[in-house]
């Protein structure tokens, strides 16, 4: 019982994914990530996206009875493994429009969320978050926009090599403050049935805020998915104080 409360101890709907994508050199992206993990390249090269979307339905054990307000999320993130082959995701910002999530993020995962403004535009042509950071003294902006209209995209479902590798990620690592090493969850849903975009746009300081050039192009590769329902474990830390197994 313990185990199924910790491996199923949250649960949500993301919905509107707009997720955008850029090669990046791994000796300018390997500096900010934790030591304890390893870039996860493709074909040799690593990867950092922003990500838009919409969360609704969240409930978490052991008080799945409190309703919780949906929120928009803009998160950048890389690619990562442990060295005995997990693969996942490292976050290295999350901008949040809901002030809980952000603190109940930080305190349980260590993950870097961060208040923000977030105002999602959604039409059957078009979809764009406008992010910004509600930070004292430096306050970072993001806008993504993409183009929805079939006539410049394509509805084919998006299931090449690449489409796998930057979609299928089923684990988050994160650092507590009070951590010495990075700590994993992992999340469960449905396959992504993702379209690739043909037209996206990013413009921002996401990238610059961790030290990293900001992208002078469009993305190479520029995803949309409706959504699905989804599952993520409790962390690590809590795993240990129940005496139970960690997730795999």
């Amino acid at each position: 019982m313990i185990q199924i409360f910790l491996d199923k101890f949250m649960e949500q709907h993301w919905s509107d994914l707009l997720l955008l994508h850029w090669p990046i050199s791994p000796k300018v992206l390997r500096p900010t990530i934790p030591d304890d993990l390893e870039l996860d390249l493709f074909e040799g090269q690593a990867w950092a996206s922003v990500v838009g979307f919409h969360l609704s339905g969240l409930r978490m054990r052991p008080i799945r009875w409190i309703p919780w307000k949906d929120f928009d999320e803009v998160n950048l993130r890389t690619y990562v493994k442990t060295s005995d082959g997990k693969r996942g995701v490292w976050f290295h910002s999350l901008d949040s429009t809901d002030m809980f999530a952000v603190l109940g993020a930080r305190i349980l995962y260590g993950l870097a969320y961060r208040p923000a403004k977030i105002t999602r535009s959604l039409s059957k042509q078009a979809i764009s978050y406008q992010s910004y950071t509600n930070r004292l003294f430096k306050k970072v902006p993001a806008r993504i926009d993409a183009q929805l209209d079939k006539s410049v995209g394509t509805t084919k479902i998006a299931r090449e090599p690449l489409d796998r590798f930057l979609l299928e990620r089923y684990r988050f690592w994160a650092r507590r403050k009070v951590g010495e090493r990075s700590s994993s969850a992992q999340i469960r849903h449905r396959p992504y049935d993702a379209m690739r975009l043909q037209r996206a746009e990013y413009k921002g300081g996401l990238f610059s805020a961790f030290g990293l050039p900001e992208p002078k192009v469009s993305p190479v590769v520029a995803h949309y998915c409706q959504g699905f329902s989804v599952e993520a474990s409790a962390p690590q830390w809590l795993y240990k104080t129940a005496g139970q197994a960690n997730q795999r």
